[in-house]
């Protein structure tokens, strides 16, 4: 897939890379990460080969002695196009892929198999642009997308039928959707357009419109049934009680747009990457302000994309990037 026109930011290095047989260097640039409950990891990634760009995910088990994510060379998925986002259906014998091509995906693979070979099962294009984000609705069943288009689409992960169609749901591109926790009814989207929005199952406009912020929302997730935090293109990270719309509270500045936020419920942490090499955690008091205790800015060589708790381990981060690096650090014990 010719995607020569696709922006790339000019410090992305080539650290990272793999010549095949033509003597063609492949950059690959890892964007996000998920970890399955039984220790399963899904990292996927955008490759850019010559003037072309493809994709692709790695799915592989975390080591258990030292409890760090080895990221294998070898993708068990390959793309067309780059993917942005993905994650695990039903067990970590299959996943949910989102394509840069505007198409989403299902593979899986036998639990029999001593290949771990993965195929797909059902792909569909309906997305008119890349895209950006997927959560889960109602588990097994149904998961939720948004895209560069401006839409968000609800899908029956059994037959990979699109149920519901939110046409036109931001003017430019939507860069996060979060379920709201206890909830498969209801979710929360920010986009580029300055909008934070909250959506009901089957109602074509938005419940609320909770927030329009000063600039793009980059990200957002849920703290709460009632408090939203997300993430905009000027570095702030911000709180919205959906009790109280229409206002938001501003909770920290940060040195660069917030591309990714990931909240620890079970000991109030939240971990932040921009659009830089630094990774910070913040604890989260019970008057929800945020303090900053811990952060690295040298573990990546580029932009840190991704980022995923550890099961096992309260104290541990894994963390992706641009690098083509797969890090995991490990907090001061509380």
């Amino acid at each position: 897939m010719d995607n020569s026109n696709k922006i790339v930011p000019p410090h992305l290095n080539a650290e990272v890379y793999r010549t095949d047989t033509t003597g063609t260097c492949t950059q690959s640039y890892l964007d996000y990460i998920r970890l399955h409950t039984d220790g399963t990891v899904l990292v996927g990634c955008s490759e850019l080969t010559g003037r072309y760009w493809n994709g692709g995910a790695s799915i592989f088990e975390k080591r258990a002695e030292d409890n760090k994510i080895h990221k294998t060379t070898k993708k068990d998925v390959y793309l067309t196009s780059g993917t942005a986002d993905g994650c695990f259906v039903e067990n970590s014998n299959k996943i949910f892929l989102c394509e840069d091509s505007g198409a989403v995906s299902l593979w899986s693979s036998k639990e029999d198999d001593a290949w771990n070979q993965w195929s797909e099962d059902l792909s569909v294009a309906e997305h008119d642009g890349a895209v950006l984000s997927v959560d889960c609705l109602d588990p097994n069943k149904e998961y939720v997308t948004a895209g560069a288009d401006g839409n968000i689409k609800v899908w029956d992960t059994i037959d990979l039928i699109c149920i519901r169609n939110y046409f036109a749901a931001h003017s430019r591109s939507i860069y996060g959707v979060s379920v709201r926790p206890r909830s498969h009814t209801s979710f929360a989207t920010g986009s580029l357009d300055y909008f934070v929005s909250l959506w009901y199952d089957k109602i074509d406009l938005p419940a609320l419109e909770l927030f329009k912020n000063d600039c793009g929302v980059r990200c957002l997730q849920w703290f709460d049934e009632n408090n939203l935090i997300f993430g905009d293109e000027a570095g702030f990270i911000s709180l919205i009680d959906i009790r109280k719309p229409e206002t938001a509270t501003k909770l920290i500045e940060l040195s660069a747009a917030v591309h990714k936020i990931v909240i620890q419920p079970e000991c109030n942490r939240l971990s932040v990457c921009c659009d830089n090499k630094i990774v910070s955690v913040f604890d989260i008091s019970e008057d929800l302000k945020l303090s900053l205790i811990y952060e690295n800015r040298n573990l990546h060589s580029n932009f840190v994309r991704g980022m995923v708790w550890d099961n096992d381990e309260r104290n541990v981060l894994h963390t992706v990037g641009w690098d083509g690096e797969l890090k995991t650090h490990r907090l001061p014990c509380d």
